[in-house]
Parts: structure tokens; C-alpha cells; sequence
């Protein structure tokens, strides 16, 4: 009796270990769902092989097997990972055309991190987006306008909208100036580049822009190199005949969704991704040559200059590149830009706090510095470019 109805239920298994694969795979439920899609495909291929007879029974044995092993691995790989335990608002960053990624729409965005270890609040935050999907600056409303360009430390991760550095820069200025924030998580060089080529921003921008201000750090060479693991949808552009060529998304078609499934395997980010992020000669070259591009669009297309706030790195990130910090920052003044060092190295070797504790992103402290440090440059080596009525 047990046999008669074994072999109809594990008939019947098969379809629904096939719909459940296809399930996990399609909507990414929990963030474990890879392990069950591999647990799920282990189960399959052994009511496979429960059916099985001859050769082909010891075939599909063979690939249960290798699947049983592959989950144990994917198990361990989840426990070793380390974890990160944020919380966001639905819809803070989602597929945009020509960017990448972007806010969803207007509105209040909350976003809380804590340490999964100790359950200690790293930091508890609102971002404010605005109807042009902007974090909210509050300065002058028409007029001359600075825009602050840029990744994270510029949008203001983990810091409330009044904290963020372009927010500060324009206090710093009495309001009397129009400030824009443009920057956003995850953005690189790259991002800086498309908008003006595409004129994304251009009526947001107005019609007297006056100063662009982007700040970078050599870490920026694994965006435009799409090497980060947030940038497969970021713009794309290679080095031809000498000169900065869009080309695309960093990754489409085959290679998208090979990417995205690799991602999301706890054995390929604890294996493989930390060497994939290590950056070469050429990585460096091709961001400073991103970078130097979108400073000469900046002058060409808006006839404006770009201020660059430049924060060092760890001496071995670059090692084995060719290049060290010194020699960026002489690239990019010898390629038209404004540099000025914006690491804060004295501030911290006196104390100050100026990374957040378990996240690296600036500390409201760090963006206050950082603006004075802009607004005092602005003064000293850009004459007249700020308004009567802000200075």
C-alpha cells in the first residue's frame, strides 16, 4: 500500500518543486531565497532520481549530490556573510532610465540602521524628496544656482535634510543663494556625466548655474568601472580613440541576469565579489577620464567651473595601481578642476568624530566642516562667482 501511493506523490512533488524554484527565483521573498531555490532544486533532483532507473538514476544521484553540497556551502556562506540591518521606506530607490536608480516620487523617505550584533541604532533619519526627486535644500528659491553633484556623502546618508552638506553650504550662505542637491546613493562620476549629456536636470538647473561642486574620493573608480555591486543598470563608458564614449548600461541582456543572479548567491559575495572590487591601472584612469569629461561639459555646455572636495584614501587601496592620491588630484587640477582636500585627516587625528561608527558614511559633524572648507575656498580662489547677497 505504502508503495502504491509513494510513486504518485512523488510524481506529483515534481511540478510543485518546479513551480516553487520558479517562485523564488521570479519574486526574491526573503533574503535567503537563493538557499531555498538550491535546497529546492537538491529535493527535486532526488524525487528525480527516486524514479529513476539504470544509468540515468545514478546520473541525476550524482547531481542531487552536488546540490546537497552546493546548499551546505550557500548555508554557510549566509552564516559567515557580514550582515547589515537597515530599514527603508518602499520605493526610496528603484530602476530609473538614463541613471540607473533613483527615488520612486516625491515624498518622506525614513531609513534606520542598526547593528544586527548588538541591535545598537547606528543612525534613524528622514529624507525629505522633492517633486523634482531631489533631497529637499531649503535656500533661495530663483537666482544663480550651485549644484552639488555626487554619491551618498553628498546626498547625506543617515543625516536628517537640515545635516546634509549641501544643506549646511547654503545656511552657510544665509539661504541668499540657490544650492541643489543632485547627488543620490550608489552614484558615481559616471552618473555626474550623464546627466548633463542628457540634460536630465537642465530645467530643474535653470538658467544661471554658476558653480559645480562634486565630491569624489579613488573609490569612485570601482563605479565607473562597474565593479560595485549595486551598478549593473549605472551608464557605461570606455575609453576610445583617446575619448570618453557612453556605451550603454554597465550590464544588459545575458550578461544582466547573469550578474543579478550571482549577486544575489552568498557564496559568490563572500568568495568571489571582494576581489572583483579591487581596481587596477586602468580602473583609476578611466575615472579620473570620466570624471575630467563631466568637467568639461560642465564648462563647455554651462560654462561653469567644478569644484572637486577630494577625500583621501588607505594607502594600499591604490597600491599596485600606478597611482596615488597626490597624482589624482594633479590630473584632475591639470584637467581643468578646482580640488580641494576634503579628508579631514587633522580633524580626526584631534578626535573629531567623522564617520559613522559601524557605516562610514559622514557624520553631521563632517558635513559641517566640509561646507565651511567650501564656502571659505569659494571666497579665497573663485572671486565673484557667489552673489553680492550672500557673501
Amino acid at each position: 500500500m505504502v508503495r502504491r501511493f509513494s510513486f504518485p506523490l512523488r510524481l506529483a512533488a515534481i511540478p510543485l518543486l518546479l513551480g516553487l524554484v520558479v517562485y523564488l527565483e521570479l519574486k526574491h521573498p526573503l533574503p535567503y531565497f537563493r538557499l531555498l531555490t538550491f535546497v529546492s532544486v537538491f529535493a527535486l533532483l532526488a524525487d528525480l532520481a527516486s524514479l529513476a532507473r539504470g544509468k540515468s538514476r545514478d546520473f541525476l544521484l550524482v547531481l542531487a549530490s552536488l546540490a546537497f553540497g552546493i546548499s551546505l556551502i550557500e548555508a554557510g556562506a549566509n552564516i559567515l556573510e557580514p550582515k547589515t540591518s537597515i530599514s527603508m521606506t518602499r520605493g526610496w530607490s528603484v530602476r530609473q532610465p538614463i541613471i540607473g536608480w533613483g527615488p520612486e516620487h516625491p515624498g518622506q523617505f525614513h531609513a534606520q540602521k542598526w547593528d544586527p550584533k548588538t541591535g545598537a541604532e547606528i543612525y534613524n533619519a528622514d529624507y525629505t524628496i522633492d517633486a523634482n526627486l531631489l533631497r529637499q535644500t531649503k535656500s533661495c528659491e530663483a537666482g544663480p544656482t550651485i549644484v552639488f553633484f555626487g554619491c551618498s556623502f553628498t546626498f547625506g546618508d543617515g543625516v536628517a535634510d537640515s545635516e546634509t552638506m549641501p544643506q549646511v553650504f547654503a545656511d552657510a550662505l544665509d539661504r541668499k543663494q540657490r544650492v541643489l542637491n543632485l547627488g543620490f546613493t550608489g552614484y558615481g562620476p559616471q552618473q555626474f556625466l550623464r546627466e548633463m549629456e542628457t540634460g536630465l536636470f537642465d530645467s530643474v538647473i535653470g538658467p544661471q548655474p554658476t558653480l559645480f561642486i562634486f565630491l569624489t574620493a579613488a573609490w569612485h573608480a570601482e563605479r565607473t568601472a562597474c565593479k560595485s555591486y549595486w551598478t549593473a543598470h549605472a551608464p557605461l563608458y570606455a575609453l576610445e580613440n583617446d575619448q570618453i564614449v557612453f556605451k550603454g548600461a554597465c550590464n544588459e541582456g545575458a550578461s544582466l541576469w547573469l550578474r543579478e543572479w550571482l549577486e544575489n548567491t552568498a557564496l559568490y559575495r563572500v568568495t568571489i565579489e571582494p576581489y572583483r572590487h579591487k581596481v587596477s591601472h586602468d580602473d583609476i584612469d578611466l575615472y579620473i577620464r570620466v570624471l575630467l569629461a563631466a568637467v568639461n561639459l560642465a564648462k563647455q555646455k554651462y560654462g561653469v567651473p567644478t569644484l572637486i572636495p577630494y577625500l583621501r584614501v588607505e594607502d594600499d587601496y591604490l597600491k599596485g595601481t600606478g597611482f596615488n592620491d597626490e597624482t589624482i588630484i594633479k590630473r584632475l587640477q591639470d584637467g581643468g578642476a578646482y580640488v580641494v582636500d576634503a579628508s579631514l585627516a587633522k580633524e580626526e587625528a584631534e578626535g573629531a568624530i567623522i564617520s559613522m561608527k559601524g557605516d562610514g558614511h559622514p557624520t553631521p559633524f563632517a558635513h559641517r566642516v566640509r561646507a565651511s572648507l567650501l564656502k571659505d575656498y569659494v571666497q579665497r580662489h573663485m572671486s565673484g562667482l557667489l552673489t553680492s547677497r550672500a557673501e
